[in-house]
């Protein structure tokens, strides 16, 4: 018995380890990459595992992000004594991993017919039996040599195949034909063992997801999140099982993390009260039970949260930091959905005339199919908890991002619904072939191996091109050579004593200005916030380290400062200035 389980999870074993590997070679030039969030998530690990303090780097307290990503990332620090911007590209090729095996182990519980074709499928066929097998292989061989010959002289090897050919016996191939039949070779190989299982297929494609391997090379709260997600899935599955205190207890403590993790981890608290209110095993006869699980299940996912949100208010007077109102409505916000799922499907930028309707349809199959689930009586497994957090997490992002602003609703805003989405929207393909009875099924499996290959080979060449431009600056943000070749940068960490301690520092990138000099400073205040703007043009004192090649049209300006300050510039580089304004 035990080794059925471990057995049936060594593909989603391999799979891991090729996702810590393709981590790796996306980080490998310049290590993980950095943004803004990411400085503020590092900054306060720093500080929470030297000073047990949740201050970031401008010495304000952590309130627009919840304080589990951090405090992850100060545990890690203190037990490797790494920082956690050195570390990053591990620690994400790690958590990769542990979502690529989660979300095997999650298809392994619900799809009991996986396999598309055995190998003793193949072996009904006399050809296939025991010596004989050789004579197809040779075949193969025979006819991929020929093809290779017939495109050597016409078609040169496109990059994004040329690695394949890569060989450790020589340096050079013999002939030129003969990388084209490496290539063709392996390439066989490879769609002869990821075509033979559902699960395999599903797995390729979260390898390849290029939203996916955005997350996973930056350092973001998103990384650990959606393996929390995985893991409430599988707890809640487990509790579908046995309905006790103890197995409804996991599943709490999982979600009260993720709600410390990003604060959109309410949309777990929504999955699992519409599981449990859905739950055919507990029927509202048995009410007390089921009301009861429901305020055990809610009252302990919430309490981190409502903790967190009490730390902030108490530390800055606000929950979740500075917001503002929305200015996208509701129609705008779906269609930016829309174009997401566009291009998570590889449809193109020619679909997105179309997204609106590409995002509801998709909603409401997905609602729909849940709803007559539950009327049907079979809404217990893991299924259908993957397609109740899909629905919920995508209505929440249209309906919060038409109330309040945030970054326009893009692929790293929804890639915690890529995975429950993709499984939500391709489950079905195993069990409606396993119901015809024909030999026309195989034909029909066929052509999904082929839809699905095709759509991973689009996402290939994406990846590649990612790949390829990264290897040679790496991965954008202040990680890359941009950054890390930029004379004004330079110049700042050779002339931090420029700066005059008590005077206050302004920038429109405090978060550079650590990363790159260890010193703090302020962001200059947004445009919408009249009363900080009107702050700042009362100080009688003030520096000023001005980076040219950003553009944040949100925040104050160098031009309207110039506006109204007499600024003195005291220092500058190539892409960026320092100026001194003294009160004149």
């Amino acid at each position: 018995m035990e080794v059925s389980r471990y057995s049936k999870n060594i593909d989603s074993f391999i799979a891991a380890i090729i996702g810590f590997w393709v981590i790796w070679l996306y980080t490998k030039y310049s290590g993980v990459g950095i943004s803004p969030d990411s400085i503020m998530y590092a900054s306060t690990a720093t500080n929470i595992q030297a000073h047990g303090s949740l201050l970031t780097f401008n010495k304000a307290p952590l309130t627009f992000f919840p304080v589990f990503y951090p405090f992850f990332l100060g545990v890690i620090q203190f037990f490797s004594g790494v920082n956690p911007i050195k570390a990053g590209a591990t620690i994400d090729a790690f958590l990769f991993a542990g979502v690529i095996f989660t979300s095997g182990y999650i298809i392994s519980q619900f799809i009991t017919k996986s396999t598309i074709w055995r190998w003793s499928d193949l072996q009904k066929f006399k050809i296939t039996r025991k010596w004989r097998i050789l004579i197809p292989i040779a075949i193969i061989l025979i006819v991929d040599y020929g093809i290779a010959l017939v495109l050597t002289p016409k078609t040169p090897v496109p990059d994004h195949l040329a690695w394949i050919s890569q060989s450790i016996f020589f340096d050079k191939p013999p002939t030129a034909a003969y990388i084209w039949f490496l290539i063709l070779f392996r390439v066989e190989v490879v769609l002869i063992a990821i075509s033979s299982s559902y699960k395999r297929l599903i797995l390729a494609a979260i390898i390849l997801s290029p939203g996916l391997l955005e997350i996973y090379t930056y350092l973001w709260s998103e990384t650990l999140f959606i393996l929390e997600i995985l893991l409430f899935v599988i707890a809640f599955g487990r509790y579908l099982q046995t309905h006790t205190l103890k197995s409804l207890l996991w599943v709490a403590i999982i979600t009260a993390i993720a709600c410390i993790t990003r604060y959109v981890g309410i949309t777990i608290i929504g999955t699992g009260g519409l599981m449990l209110l859905l739950d055919n095993e507990l029927p509202w006869s048995n009410w007390k039970k089921k009301i009861g699980h429901m305020f055990f299940y809610g009252g302990i996912s919430i309490v981190l949260l409502v903790a967190n949100l009490i730390l902030n208010s108490s530390s800055t007077g606000l929950s979740t930091g500075t917001r503002e109102p929305s200015i996208t409505p509701f129609a705008e916000n779906l269609h930016f959905v829309g174009t997401v799922f566009c291009d998570w499907g590889a449809l193109g930028t020619g679909s997105y005339p179309f997204a609106i309707l590409i995002a509801a349809v998709i909603m409401l199959a997905l609602t729909a199919t849940l709803l007559w689930k539950a009327f049907k009586g079979r809404i217990n497994n893991y299924e259908n908890i993957v397609i109740a957090f899909a629905i919920v997490y995508g209505l929440f992002i249209v309906i919060w991002a038409s109330i309040q602003r945030f970054e326009r609703i893009n692929s790293r805003l929804l890639a915690p619904v890529f995975i429950p989405l993709l499984i939500a929207c391709t489950c079905w393909v195993p069990d409606v072939l396993s119901l015809i009875r024909s030999k026309g099924k195989y034909v029909l499996a066929g052509v999904a191996v082929v839809l699905m290959l095709t759509f991973e080979y689009f996402t290939y060449q994406t990846d590649w091109q990612r790949y390829d431009d990264e290897n040679d600056y790496g991965v954008p943000g202040y990680s890359d050579d941009d950054w890390n070749k930029s004379e004004f940068v330079v110049y700042l960490k050779q002339h931090t004593n420029i700066f005059k301690p008590g005077i206050p520092v302004y920038t429109d990138a405090d978060e550079a200005v650590y990363l790159f000099t260890g010193m703090s400073s302020t962001l200059l205040p947004h445009k919408f916030f009249k009363a900080d703007v009107q702050k700042f043009y009362a100080r009688k004192q003030f520096y000023l380290i001005w980076f040219d090649n950003l553009s944040n049209p949100e925040l104050l300006g160098i031009q309207d400062i110039l506006k109204n300050k007499k600024l003195v510039k005291i220092g500058s580089a190539k892409e960026g200035e320092v100026y001194y304004y003294n009160g004149d």
